[in-house]
């Protein structure tokens, strides 16, 4: 089994050829944080209306609300603050109910993102909302990493929903407590908003293994720089959790020759 791992590294303006599809774990929750915003900005609902944790709405893996209690409400700002910065999946769901499947793609296709996806709530494998087909490869999503770059890229510029609500996500995103890909090796003082993705392959090779997925995409803002990268590994053979697994590792190691990369052209510029 060998690692594929696919980069897009992006200045505010660029643009470029397409890139392959993988999946997208919890990266795609960015995209349904854009949409809240964009439902919020259309009247169709409010940051602030309340939405009630029921306990079918609780799945397992990462975040808080699976282990509290059924009944509460939590506003619409509050779950998407869970569903970034703790990747909370119960947070997903909830939100993904409420702002629906379909809406979510279309919006994306409407930026221009024809090949980033989310198929269904978390934890419903094989029980997609849309396209079963790709479900049954990518699972929760997919993306390219270009795509994925857009996407972050729209927010960094200001340019997702509207200037206020770009900053608004921003500021959600540098809250991201998993900094052990992109953020992992940066020097201090660079600020970087994130959203992680972890999981595993859906289908099995020929040695009937399930490889690992491990991804991250970013803003990142250092002086005089701003930039987005989008970094995804899959297939990897270690499939351990936790900040040491060599897909992580090796996405902190081009995250940190992307920025040297980028900080040396911006030092040119200076000269």
């Amino acid at each position: 089994m060998v690692l594929l791992v696919g980069v897009a590294m992006l200045t505010l303006g660029a643009s470029g050829s397409q890139s392959p599809r993988f999946p997208t774990a919890s990266t795609i929750k960015t995209a349904v944080m854009v949409e809240a915003y964009h439902q919020a900005a259309d009247g169709t609902l409010s940051l602030d209306d309340g939405v009630v944790l029921n306990e079918a709405d609780k799945v397992g893996g990462a975040g808080v609300l699976n282990g509290l209690t059924a009944g509460t409400s939590l506003k619409v700002r509050d779950l998407i603050h869970l569903m970034i910065v703790l990747s909370d999946n119960t947070a997903t769901n909830m939100l993904v109910t409420r702002l629906g499947t379909a809406r979510i793609d279309a919006r994306l296709t409407g930026y221009g993102l024809k090949e980033t996806k989310i198929f269904r709530p978390t934890f419903r494998d094989g029980k997609p909302d849309i396209f079963p087909e790709l479900e049954k490869e990518f699972g929760l999503g997919m993306a390219t990493p270009r795509e994925m770059g857009k996407l972050m890229a729209l927010i960094a510029g200001g340019r997702a929903v509207s200037a206020e609500a770009s900053a608004a996500m921003l500021a959600t995103l540098q809250r991201q407590q998993d900094r052990a890909m992109i953020p992992r090796l940066l020097p201090d003082g660079v600020q970087v908003g994130n959203k992680t993705g972890t999981d595993s392959e859906k289908t099995t090779d020929a040695h009937g293994r399930r490889g690992a997925i491990r991804a991250d995409a970013a803003i990142v803002n250092a002086k005089d720089l701003t930039y987005v990268v989008a970094i995804f590994t899959r297939r990897g053979v270690d499939t351990r959790g936790g900040p040491d697994n060599a897909g992580v590792v090796a996405g902190a190691r081009i995250s940190r020759a992307v920025f040297d990369h980028f900080a040396t052209g911006a030092a040119r510029k200076e000269d």
